[in-house]
């Protein structure tokens, strides 16, 4: 039985995979965001990660921070990314994010061995904010490139963010991305995940508890809603948990129905490192770990 749900999981996932080109730009390596559901804009107390919502940089303090994921059997992610803020500049993060899909085999169709090859994908961002009193935009300029065997992606896009903080005094604030706007460079293939994501994340007044919403629209016609909530035991340790409907559905396995798409996680922030960790049920034979670890280089 664990044969066949194995069985039935790989070829769920090469559908799921296929049908949405250099999906790996929309899927998040930081374990903060994994462990309230994947996606998240609107959450500043996660600054340090501003590939998410370019806006997030003017909440950003000097630091640098080292992302792994690894996904689903030798697939992996990992990404590093700093943030400071200069005079004459104002605030900026520059990151690097790859991907790896493992290993494959090759064999022509008389079944000799053509030698193996390794799938393998990466982008560059540097990220800009400007701040005003209750609203803060930013942008991401990115390259990519994605290399699938005989078939290689290169191309730029941008992604526009905003953070709007009604009451300062309040821990309410609103968020906004339109993500992957851009074109390919070498092929005529244009179907770059281009997605808008609306967001907001509150917490309630004298509640050791903090919630999250995000709806996400994809040009590949799909429609996403995550909900992610934290409990903050004390300054030091918080607890995440989410859900992700697409995962939850994009990974389902018709013999089960137990609840997938659910995430967990919890946080350690000392005075100058931040660490996080967080696992994302996919579904009851698989999931994914992510660690995240940030360092402030700017003394307390």
């Amino acid at each position: 039985m664990k044969k066949l749900l194995f069985f039935l999981f790989i070829i769920n996932f090469k559908i799921y995979s296929q049908s949405e080109n250099l999906e790996f730009l929309n899927i998040s390596e930081n374990s903060k965001i994994r462990g309230i559901g994947g996606e998240n804009v609107s959450l500043i107390k996660n600054q340090n990660y501003f590939f998410s919502n370019p806006a997030l940089l003017s909440y950003s303090n000097k630091n640098i921070t080292f992302n792994y994921l690894s996904y689903i059997l030798d697939i992996n992610a990992s990404s590093i990314l700093y943030s400071d803020s200069i005079k004459y500049i104002g605030n900026y993060g520059i990151g690097v994010k790859y991907f790896s899909h493992g290993k494959f085999d090759s064999y022509d169709a008389f079944g000799n061995s053509l030698g193996s090859f390794h799938p393998k994908e990466f982008v560059i961002n540097l990220g800009k904010s400007v701040e005003f009193k209750k609203i803060s935009i930013g942008t991401n300029f990115k390259f990519f490139n994605s290399k699938m065997y005989e078939k290689t992606y290169n191309g730029i896009i941008i992604d526009l963010g905003l953070i709007y903080i009604p009451n300062p005094q309040k821990q309410f604030s609103l968020g906004a991305v339109i993500k992957n706007f851009g074109v390919t460079l070498n092929t005529d293939n244009n179907e770059i995940p281009f997605m808008i994501l609306i967001g907001s994340t509150f917490k309630p007044d004298y509640m050791p508890l903090r919630f999250s919403l995000t709806y996400a629209r994809s040009n590949i016609k799909y429609d996403n809603i995550i909900i992610g909530g934290e409990v903050l035991l004390s300054k030091f340790i918080n607890v995440q948990v989410g859900y992700n409907q697409k995962i939850g559905s994009g990974f389902d396995l018709p013999t089960s129905k137990k609840l997938k798409g659910i995430s967990y996680g919890f946080q350690l922030l000392l005075k100058r490192i931040n660490i996080n960790y967080s696992k994302s049920v996919l579904n009851p034979i698989s999931g994914s770990n992510c660690i995240s670890i940030s360092y402030n280089l700017k003394r307390m």
